[in-house]
């Protein structure tokens, strides 16, 4: 569904209910309609907008999940095996979501290097030249489901805002009802000015409720995208973190399912609705935000449709969303990566399993950093006691030091993570909740989607 500000305003090829401010009537939309039928029909007309646009981007975003879940987390582990630095984040014109890094095509030795330096300098060139091809498949598959994310994220995000005017528009025609203003258009046969103004709370309930689906998809999203993000050089997290999130994601997504977009048909439903339609118009005229809106109409700002447009791109763009725009720092800002987790899960809605997992995480990493550097410590000293064959005392395996972590799960498995155990995000309290977690994630359904084809991407 094309969810374009336009379409969003003239409301699926008519004006919406609320339209105003406009130098001539409007043609009565359902004008075939009359009675109770013109009431139902017009709820269910503007109802389904977001419901449609939830369905669709649930469906892409699952996809996305589905191609991390199957093959993006074997390959960003796999690339932190590599040792060589990548980054995955949002390029400059916020149009695509991926992975970078720089393969050198020669290898390149410098005089201060010792003869360890160098043989260590030629493994890892080796070793990123011999996977180059298939990292670039995996590269390719990252970059896709990422960048759909991304594509998702910004659509719901702009529907999220773009719904919040339609809110306003809502309140302002409910005001001109209450001071005795007649609606934009002709009220069909046996359809009075009470039944227009219900039809009008109920639609604001609407899209309230509508607004609170879509904020937990995008949240999901988000959390994804900043696990996903977690892997690279700025952190060198376990790529399997990304389990736990998917695992949520899911979980959360079986809860948050579309609302039929039909009028309320019991009584008692119908009164609790106009009921929570009615306390969100109140509370809407008090904040600073609609009366600016209000003074632009009050002041006629708004006397042609054309103009409405404009004010709609100067209020609704991406470009002004400050939750858009947090969500752009996460994704490719240089800062630490718990910083943006902390972020992160102010902008979660309370109660889903993401926050739960994200709040976790922080709890965790905070903990494991405290000792990340009697680890770092402890892993050296048992790969100079391995690489030398001889003993030392009582020094602990690399395994056996992440116990030091209290409960977090760290990355120790290359060069490239174990230099950044200061660095890095914990999801896991320890391994047998790490596979358990893949046991889940291995039974869901995220493991049955069947991808793209790469010669398409």
């Amino acid at each position: 569904m094309d969810l374009t500000r336009r379409k969003l305003l003239l409301g699926l090829g008519t004006a919406p209910l609320w339209l105003s401010g406009c130098v001539h009537r409007e043609d009565t939309p359902l004008a075939y309609l009359y009675g109770p039928q013109w009431v139902h029909g017009a709820y269910e007309l503007y109802a389904g907008k977001y419901a449609s646009l939830q369905k669709s981007s649930e469906e892409a975003s699952v996809q996305a999940y589905s191609a991390l879940a199957q093959k993006g987390v074997s390959a960003l582990d796999a690339l932190q095996t590599r040792e060589v630095p990548f980054f995955v984040r949002v390029d400059a014109a916020e149009s695509s979501f991926g992975v970078v890094r720089d393969v050198p095509s020669r290898l390149t030795f410098t005089a201060d290097m010792t003869d360890a330096d160098r043989q260590a300098a030629q493994a890892r060139w080796e070793k990123a030249r011999e996977h180059i091809q298939t990292d670039y498949e995996d590269i390719r598959r990252l970059n896709w489901a990422l960048t759909t994310l991304l594509g998702q994220m910004q659509r719901v995000r702009s529907a999220i805002e773009e719904g919040r005017l339609e809110q306003y528009g809502l309140v302002r025609r409910l005001s001109t009802l209450a001071a005795g203003e007649k609606p934009p258009f002709d009220l069909p046969y046996q359809v009075s000015v009470d039944d227009y103004r219900d039809v009008l709370f109920l639609l604001l309930e609407r899209l309230d409720d509508d607004s609170k689906r879509l904020v937990r998809l995008e949240s999901d999203i988000v959390t994804v995208g900043l696990t996903a993000r977690a892997t690279d050089s700025g952190s060198a997290s376990l790529a399997a973190n990304l389990n736990k999130v998917l695992l949520a994601v899911v979980t959360d997504g079986q809860a948050n399912t579309l609302r039929a977009a039909t009028f309320p048909g019991a009584n008692d439903d119908r009164m609790k609705l106009l009921g929570q339609g009615k306390d969100l118009y109140a509370s809407i005229q008090k904040t600073p935000e609609y009366m600016t809106w209000e003074k632009h109409e009050r002041t006629k700002a708004f006397d042609q449709v054309g103009s409405i447009l404009k004010m709609l791109d100067a209020m609704t763009g991406l470009k002004t969303s400050v939750i858009y725009q947090q969500a752009l720092d996460i994704w490719r800002g240089d800062a630490d990566y718990l910083s943006y987790l902390k972020t992160l899960v102010k902008m979660l809605p309370g109660g889903s399993h993401v926050a739960a997992v994200a709040e976790q995480a922080i709890a965790l990493t905070e903990r494991a950093r405290k000792v990340a550097g009697q680890i770092q410590t402890g892993v050296a000293l048992a790969q100079k006691a391995a690489a030398s064959g001889k003993k030392l005392g009582d020094v602990p395996s690399a395994g056996s030091m992440l116990g030091l972590a209290k409960d977090g799960l760290l990355n120790v498995g290359s060069d490239f993570a174990r230099g950044k155990l200061g660095k890095q995000l914990a999801f896991f309290k320890d391994q047998r909740e790490l596979d358990q977690v893949r046991g889940f994630v291995a039974d869901s359904g995220l493991m049955k989607g069947v991808l793209p084809d790469l010669a398409t991407l």
